[in-house]
């Protein structure tokens, strides 16, 4: 990291005072609120002096990561909070709320990480809340887009996906919104940016397969069996990776209505979710052989693995999309509506814990009947 002080002319002819930071070949800037003043009698030489000795103050205490204290009118107005202490109190608070679940509180601890993240980047990383305003919101959102890298695998550091930026910002708006109402800001600084300042939700590109595509892959080999058992099983039960895998011989149960699926929590919700086991479904389930409740029913490979093995699969079956082992679970919520289903059902099914995440579903649905639809007024107007 290197820190410089540097001055520009303004409009009054005076110099403001600024910090100038690079690292690693970024390069980002902090205005003082400091001038020198181009007079040179003896009162304007003092204050000039003075003004070089604060700013000399402020690069040593950037240098060693030491913020500010607040301003004294400020200080009247909000109380002193570190910003990355209120978020530990308030990622507190989500995990401690039963309403909300599992993957809220593990979306909102990612998004802390990364400010925290910026914050040591910026060496800032005891900044006070009263410094969070449009500036340190712009810099934190080109660090997100063109600096950080998610580190969660040794040999794979990726940047933040357009719909990871998206949810960060939604929860650091929420997270700030909260700030607010608590009164340690006066007030959220996302308002005040521009349009083009900030990310675009994208459309999420929902990978499924048709009727006939997941009837192709029931016949086509694979060169891992129980990858694609565990596959077509979840396009006919909807499950994730992460709850198919570890899936036990006990969460079978059989109801007077026939056998279910009885998860006591999904593993991303932590929602308590009963599914019904069509034949169709139970036809890809393994031989029990006398397993025991609590063996898992698929021995299966890491989800990497697995991927690579469906788009091998597909390859063979001649259907080209980028499937992977959770566009399974978008056949089951697409083919599930499109025979019937209710939006509520469904995503009582799919473990949702809100009603839009299955609206997504009924959207594509939509399309394909408007489609339909189309088609055959194309056929008629060919007459």
């Amino acid at each position: 990291m290197k820190i410089e002080i540097r001055t520009r002319e303004i409009k009054d002819g005076n110099r403001t005072i600024y910090l100038d930071f690079y690292d690693k070949g970024h390069r980002w800037y902090e205005y003082l609120n400091l001038h020198l003043s181009p007079k040179t009698d003896r009162l304007s030489k003092a204050q000039n002096e003075n003004a070089m000795k604060k700013a000399i103050e402020i690069k040593a205490k950037r240098m060693l990561g030491i913020e500010d204290e607040p301003d004294a009118a400020k200080s009247n107005e909000l109380p002193r909070r570190v910003f990355s202490d209120w978020m530990d109190k308030y990622l507190d608070g989500i995990k401690h709320n039963r309403s909300l679940s599992v993957s809220t509180y593990n979306n909102n601890s990612n998004l802390v990480n990364v400010i925290k993240a910026y914050l040591s980047y910026r060496h800032r990383p005891r900044m006070l809340m009263s410094k969070i305003d449009k500036k340190f919101m712009i810099g934190f959102f080109d660090y997100m887009e063109n600096v950080y890298r998610n580190t969660k695998k040794e040999d794979e550091h990726k940047p933040l996906a357009p719909t990871t930026l998206h949810l960060y910002q939604r929860l650091l708006v929420a997270m700030l919104n909260v700030a607010v109402q608590e009164g340690v800001i006066s007030a959220n600084p996302f308002y005040a940016m521009e349009r083009k300042q900030k990310f675009k939700k994208v459309s999420a590109d929902r990978c499924y397969l048709e009727k006939e595509e997941v009837v192709k892959l029931s016949e086509t080999p694979c060169i891992n069996d129980t990858t694609k058992a565990a596959f077509l099983f979840c396009c006919y039960v909807g499950l994730r990776y992460s709850d198919v895998s570890t899936l036990t011989w006990g969460a079978i149960r059989q109801t007077d209505l026939g056998k279910v699926i009885a998860l006591k929590a999904m593993k991303k919700t932590g929602k308590q979710v009963t599914v019904p086991l069509n034949k169709l479904a139970q036809e890809w389930l393994p031989e029990r052989n006398g397993a025991s409740a609590s063996e898992r029913i698929f021995k299966m490979t890491t989800l990497g693995q697995c991927n690579r093995a469906i788009h091998q699969w597909c390859d063979v079956a001649g259907i080209e999309k980028n499937v992977t082992f959770h566009s399974s679970r978008h056949t089951f919520a697409v083919l599930s509506l499109t025979a019937g289903g209710d939006l509520f059902t469904v995503g009582k099914l799919m473990g949702h814990t809100d009603i839009k995440s299955t609206q997504i579903y009924a959207d594509v649905v939509m399309d394909t009947k408007v489609d339909a639809v189309n088609r055959v007024s194309s056929f008629f107007s060919q007459r």
